[in-house]
């Protein structure tokens, strides 16, 4: 039996308030979701906080943006699991309504690996530019968070050499665990565009998937090789590092470039679900840790200080 209400946080200025609601009366094209599982990412603790504005944002929306649950009610496709696409609503207790469907996922998928992969797992799919081979290029990761350890494990099964920066040691032999091949303190070495360069024999990495913005990016190109790439994931910084002109110089001197991730589009999304079902490969260790639902607000907590290494999951059901 459909319920007729649901419980959920939204966004209060600055604070998540639990509300009792009414379920929205199903459209032609909507889906109705048991939510399941919820992945907390930057955005949301961002955007709750008001340090980043998204487009089309409600300022009492429901918290979360990434998800996993089941349709219950939509002609034919009641029971299939499925994840919300990027930008649908999250953390509600129960029930959740969105325009048209989610992409449906493997059976073998647990609901909290599951509810990683449309916002932090696409992530990472396209920084990496996945759709071509990794084998015999070097990939630099920054930091431990979500979006970073997804793309840790998807770069060693696409072929890359790894490697990934840090400000604790021991979140870096966590990563090495996981089988990063090099690792980088950047406390140790604040200048550690020269290490990476060190650990490349001087030619560069490949690639950077950059989570830093302001503050990092200059870096980010310096540990370029020719032809390189950075893949511009986040803006945890908003203030820059010394000026424009030798980025310039040195996007023209290697012949380098720098691409905006947006998260992807739903074919992203197919050929990300379809690699995955295909390689088998093992994403639990991406969860740091499991919230109940009542200890959202706890969740969010240490989403942002700094402990975090992987990914935090709300657990619904």
């Amino acid at each position: 039996m459909i319920p007729s209400t649901r419980t959920a946080f939204r966004r209060s200025n600055g604070r998540l308030a639990k509300v009792v609601e009414s379920i929205p009366t199903i459209g032609a094209t909507d889906a109705l979701v048991r939510v399941k599982a919820v992945a907390l990412n930057w955005k949301d603790a961002a955007m709750l906080n008001s340090k980043v504005s998204w487009p089309n944002t409600l300022r009492n929306g429901i918290f979360g943006s990434e998800l996993a649950g089941e349709i219950v009610a939509i002609g034919e496709r009641i029971g299939d699991r499925v994840i919300a696409l990027h930008d649908q609503l999250a953390l509600t207790g129960r029930e959740l309504t969105f325009e048209g469907l989610g992409q449906q996922v493997e059976g073998t998928l647990t609901d909290y690996v599951s509810s990683m992969l449309a916002v932090a797992g696409l992530t990472a799919w396209n920084a990496l530019d996945a759709y071509k081979s990794g084998v015999g290029k070097t990939v630099l990761l920054q930091g431990t968070g979500g979006v970073s350890i997804f793309a840790l494990r998807l770069a060693q099964k696409l072929g890359f050499q790894t490697i990934i920066t840090s400000s604790s040691d021991a979140k870096l032999e966590r990563a090495k665990e996981l089988g990063a091949e090099s690792t980088i303190n950047y406390k140790t070495h604040p200048q550690w565009e020269d290490e990476a360069m060190r650990l490349t024999g001087g030619f560069g990495v490949d690639l950077v998937v950059d989570q830093g913005g302001a503050s990092t990016l200059l870096q980010s190109v310096s540990a370029l090789g020719k032809g390189g790439r950075v893949s511009q994931v986040g803006l945890l910084t908003s203030e820059s590092r010394g000026s424009f002109v030798p980025l310039i110089h040195m996007l023209i001197m290697k012949a380098c470039c720098i691409q905006g991730i947006q998260v992807g589009t739903k074919s992203d999304l197919l050929a990300f679900c379809d690699f995955l079902e295909s390689t088998k490969l093992d994403l639990g260790p991406i969860i740091d840790r499991v919230f109940d639902f009542d200890n959202t607000t706890q969740a969010i907590k240490y989403l942002t200080s700094g402990d975090i290494f992987g990914k935090v999951v709300i657990k619904i059901l």
